[in-house]
């Protein structure tokens, strides 16, 4: 998560993986970040392979975490620091959804180029050391940093990374499985955060899909969030060397990767969202977060999207320049959708949804704003929702 402020510089900021990732309303200021730690709590429970979701219910509390960023596309230096939030609570609620059946749209499938087909490490056994129904820590080598990228803060590293793997209770290697990305919001420690999946769509011991717990790196100077700003951002070929390893050693359904995430971790998938639309990632689900406005080459690919923000989130607001309604316009207009009319949509109990009626089937378009809301990560029934989309689509 990222506080917002007034900014001294730029505002900065995969075939179908599940993955999931803050302006102040004033033009260029760096996102807000009002949660605690990074973690967001609540997941929509999966119980049967069918891809029907029972009961879920979580809470999303946060007290103003302080964010900065440094670091330009072109390399130069640039920092803004904000002030803390008081934060959101997040519909605590039960939720429930059948994540099988979810009307996402009319009329449309899946584009020309788009990832398709069942990962090279289908039928290879497992790992000894693979533990299924918990995230567990794994080093990943990543190569492809720009040099403009500013040093990373003290004990990191941007070249030798961590994340957290969740494989599928009852993991199958010939079976192949939805791949669910997460990021959390500011404020974590180095290497721990992302421990418990960051912003997990799903519970660990899931028997559905295989997660994926984002863990943040940022420059020197800067606070404790994903660098995700700049057309050169480090983030980019961290998701991607994850990506590699996942596909080489375990069974995905190349189709069915998602990136999903919370404040920090909301702008993180925006920007992977874009950049690896189409040709890696299938949809984003996001709280919070908003656009960079300097960013990788996008893929100009549509995705799925499910974007929820705080109807009085002013941490990061929806409105202005990098806001999450800015990236929304950019994703109606990738997606290829006609007409803004909108119909109600209740899947998200208290969410405040809406879908866009002219958006392609295969790649819906909803947007929530949960009322009275600040800066939340929905609760256990968006995780619900977000899932209820996912497993439905082509």
């Amino acid at each position: 998560m990222k506080m917002g402020g007034t900014s001294l510089g730029l505002c900065l900021i995969a075939p179908a993986v599940f993955a999931v990732v803050s302006c102040s309303s004033t033009p260029n200021s760096t996102p807000g970040d009002g949660g605690s730690a990074g973690n967001s709590s609540g997941t929509a429970s999966m119980t049967s392979t069918s891809g029907s979701s029972g009961a879920a219910a979580g809470t999303s509390s946060g007290s103003g975490d302080t964010g900065m960023s440094a670091g330009t596309a072109d390399g130069s230096a640039g920092s803004s620091m904000g002030t803390p939030d008081s934060g959101g609570t997040g519909d605590g609620a039960p939720a429930s959804g059948d994540g099988g059946n979810e009307d996402t749209g009319t009329g449309g499938g899946v584009v020309a180029g788009a990832a398709m087909g069942n990962s090279a490490g289908c039928g290879k056994p497992q790992s000894a050391t693979d533990t299924p129904g918990t995230f567990t820590q794994r080093h990943i080598m990543v190569t492809g940093i720009a040099p403009t990228v500013p040093p990373a803060t003290t004990g990191g590293s941007w070249t030798d990374r961590v994340y957290y793997l969740d494989l599928p209770t009852g993991y199958d290697p010939s079976k192949p499985y939805p791949l669910l990305f997460g990021g959390g919001g500011c404020g974590g420690q180095l290497i721990t955060n992302g421990t418990n999946g960051a912003f997990p769509v799903l519970p660990p011991n899931n028997n559905v899909a295989i997660q994926i717990g984002l863990s943040y790196v940022w420059p020197q100077g800067g606070g404790a969030c994903f660098d995700d700003n700049g057309a050169d951002t480090p983030d980019l070929p961290y998701f991607d060397a994850i990506l590699r390893e996942i596909e080489a050693n375990y069974c995905i359904n190349k189709g069915k990767v998602f990136v999903g995430g919370y404040s920090s971790g909301g702008w993180e998938a925006y920007m992977l969202g874009l950049a690896r639309g189409g040709t890696v990632v299938r949809g984003i689900s996001t709280a919070a977060g908003g656009l960079r406005m300097s960013r990788p080459p996008p893929t100009n690919l549509p995705i799925a999207a499910l974007l929820l923000t705080g109807a009085v989130d002013t941490t990061n607001p929806a409105t202005g320049p990098t806001g999450s309604d800015a990236a929304m316009a950019v994703i109606l207009q990738t997606n290829g959708c006609v007409g803004t009319n909108t119909t109600p949509w209740p899947t998200c109990v208290g969410c405040g949804c809406v879908k866009y009626d002219g958006c392609p089937a295969a790649y819906p378009v909803i947007r929530c704003f949960p009322p009275g809301q600040g800066h939340t990560d929905g609760g256990g029934a968006f995780k619900t929702a977000i899932w209820s989309v996912w497993s439905s689509l082509p």
